[in-house]
């Protein structure tokens, strides 16, 4: 039975997605709410959906809840927070096993659905603030969870080469906040923020189960009916500026291995030849950076490249020795280059295809996977199914591949290393 997708939009602020599929044994809901990214709303915003996801009035502990949802058949539920271009995304997710699957019949779901809804309309606060202890104990996680990103050099590297990179732009700062602002926070200021998060974002509910169930929609409609808000407009595709001239940056860290960072910006619109080609030169085993700058050269320990679609952008991230640094990003320049002069074969395209392809059909492996699918589709303005997608990167020709290559145009080199000798590289100018 093929999947079947259903969007309706239940008010100007809300929307709902149902989509089924015989295969999965689970109901598995998303709640997102959609909001702009702002340096000092942002780490507010993620206390405050650390908080919904966590706790309500009705099971007002880690411990309570963690309890409740066990004797639902280990049910689960989770808040996260991302970027998505200059916006910040607040997921709740809620999963259970199928009530079909229940003992006696039990609707697992519809308990599932009391306490999700309780989180959203009924938190765990009182007189304008969240619960103090549980707040604190919050407060500690998201202040471990950015102390975590800092240990992680390699991401902790593209997060600092980011701020370089999208100068001036909402995305630049990170949707945790730092462990300074973080501090700074109050329960009345994540409980502010949780009210703004409410009545001001966009709203977008996917439901992904085996069989229709009518009754989750109208649930949720009558649940979101309560709110009369004033969402902002939202700005998913945003290119970032390439700098009038190349930007270097550098930092000191410790670390065992210098990271490198380069950003490439174009003004293409041209997204699946771009993505073709992002891939070719540093998306799989086979591409450019790995076979030439990792393998034959032996310049680095990993070195790859993605393609962000809401600023037009390539990252390419390494780890390399010091010594290597500057080979390193010459050689990398150089691989860009040669695919705009056409410098590879239509094995290589072909090849290249097949990892997409294979790539876009495990979407519909999982419920969470099939729910980010679309509602990327919904933020790019693309809603075609994988299927689709894959037909359109199969038209991909080696002109549009050398056409999106040349493109692009260097606008941002970041090294972190531990180099002491490099720390007044750090002062070089970056002109937008």
């Amino acid at each position: 039975m093929p999947i079947e997708i259903k969007r309706e939009e239940l008010s100007a602020q809300t929307a709902f997605t149902k989509i089924t599929d015989s295969k999965f044994k689970t109901d598995t809901i998303k709640i997102k709410f959609i909001t702009k990214l702002r340096r000092d709303d942002a780490p507010k915003n993620t206390m405050a959906a650390i908080l919904m996801g966590s706790t309500n009035k009705n099971y007002k502990t880690y411990s309570e809840m963690t309890d409740k949802l066990n004797s639902l058949y280990g049910a689960v539920l989770s808040s996260d927070v991302t970027r998505v271009g200059d916006c910040q995304v607040i997921t709740l997710t809620a999963g259970t096993i199928s009530s079909r699957f229940s003992f006696n019949g039990e609707d697992i779901l519809e308990s599932l659905l009391d306490i999700l809804t309780d989180c959203i309309f009924s938190p765990n606060a009182d007189n304008e603030k969240f619960d103090d202890i549980e707040f604190e104990l919050k407060r500690r996680d998201l202040i471990e969870t950015i102390e975590a990103e800092i240990n992680n050099k390699r991401g902790y590297a593209i997060q600092k080469a980011q701020e370089y990179i999208f100068e001036g732009e909402p995305c630049a700062c990170s949707q945790y906040g730092t462990v300074e602002e973080v501090e700074k926070i109050t329960s009345h200021d994540a409980y502010k923020a949780y009210k703004n998060i409410i009545n001001n974002s966009r709203i977008e509910i996917y439901y992904v189960s085996a069989q229709e169930n009518e009754k989750v929609r109208n649930r949720f409609k009558k649940a979101f009916s309560k709110i009369n808000g004033k969402p902002e407009t939202l700005d998913f595709i945003t290119p970032s500026p390439l700098k009038k001239q190349l930007c270097k940056k550098s930092d000191t860290v410790d670390v065992l291995q210098a990271k490198v960072v380069m950003a490439y910006k174009s003004e293409s619109k041209d997204t699946d030849g771009c993505r073709i080609m992002c891939q070719m030169l540093g998306g799989t085993t086979f591409s450019k950076l790995f076979t030439n700058v990792r393998e034959k050269l032996s310049l680095c320990y990993f070195c790859g490249s993605v393609f962000i679609i809401s600023k037009n952008t390539i990252i390419i991230d390494s780890g390399v020795e010091d010594e290597n640094i500057e080979k390193l990003i010459a050689e990398c320049d150089k691989q860009l280059i040669s695919l705009a002069q056409g410098d590879f074969t239509q094995e290589e395209l072909a090849n290249t295809k097949l990892a997409v392809k294979n790539s876009i059909k495990s979407v519909a492996d999982t419920p969470s996977s099939l729910i980010s699918w679309y509602f990327n589709g919904w933020c790019f303005g693309n809603m075609r199914t994988p299927e689709q997608c894959i037909e359109d990167m199969n038209n991909v020709t080696r002109e549009r591949v050398i056409s999106a290559a040349k493109s692009f145009g260097q606008d941002t080199v970041y090294v972190m290393t531990n180099d002491n000798k490099k720390e007044e590289a750090g002062e070089e100018n970056c002109e937008q």
